[in-house]
């Protein structure tokens, strides 16, 4: 409310109704408070439920951090040919379905093979498919003397979205009684993946094709590689 009214804001008001900037910033924020709760509830769930060392657990959840640059890296000729709306897209379902994983395939019994890790690689994948891409078709939504105050509102945006995934996460699982920890752990699991798809939503006006006559805005391949980097 207040920049919207004082002569030198925080936040630039119009920047907002750049659609594509608008949409991507949603979907960073959204996939942020995802991503968040993705990462606390692997390292709650090895360390409470299975009684992993902190070392262990390190490793446990090394698989899907690792995918991101690579993923990210590579991504660029993908972007250039779907563009970044379907890359995004699909890269908040992929992320989705693997804490779907664990939701259906986590229990007591520790099985890392056939549990967590296949959920680890696919949300990696997940992370390497997005985050950069819309942080890219953001910044290439915008003129080039607005990119810093771009760069500052998303950024602003993902803070938000990390410390409501957390929040969200740690009021989902509470204090579980003996006994049900796998279910508080399961009804966590679905908000986080309801977060994922809701991201997907807001990608959803990216992967609109410009109208005939509209340069496509510069070069988000090149801007998510930066990112990436």
């Amino acid at each position: 409310m207040r920049s919207a009214r004082h002569p030198v804001p925080v936040i630039e008001l119009p920047l907002l109704r750049v659609p594509a900037f608008a949409s991507a910033a949603a979907a960073l924020t959204l996939f942020t408070v995802a991503f968040a709760g993705m990462l606390l509830g692997a390292v709650l769930w090895c360390q409470g439920v299975w009684g992993y060392s902190a070392l262990l657990t390190g490793l446990a959840i090394a698989p899907g951090p690792l995918l991101v640059p690579p993923v990210a890296l590579r991504i660029g000729p993908a972007v250039a040919r779907f563009g970044a709306g379907r890359i995004a897209l699909a890269g908040t379902v992929v992320f989705a379905a693997g804490i779907l994983w664990w939701a259906a395939t986590l229990d007591t019994g520790p099985s890392y093979a056939a549990s967590l890790l296949p959920g680890m690689i696919l949300t990696g994948l997940g992370v390497g498919m997005t985050l950069p891409v819309l942080t890219g078709a953001s910044a290439a939504a915008l003129p080039p003397a607005r990119f810093a105050t771009g760069s500052a509102i998303t950024s602003m945006g993902r803070q938000i979205g990390a410390v409501l995934g957390v929040a969200i996460l740690v009021g989902i699982l509470g204090t579980p009684a003996p006994g049900h920890a796998v279910a508080a752990f399961r009804h966590g699991w679905y908000a986080v993946a309801a977060a994922s798809l809701l991201a997907a939503c807001a990608t959803v006006p990216l992967t609109r094709k410009p109208r005939p006559g509209v340069a496509e805005s510069p070069d988000a391949a090149g801007a998510a590689k930066v990112s990436a980097a």
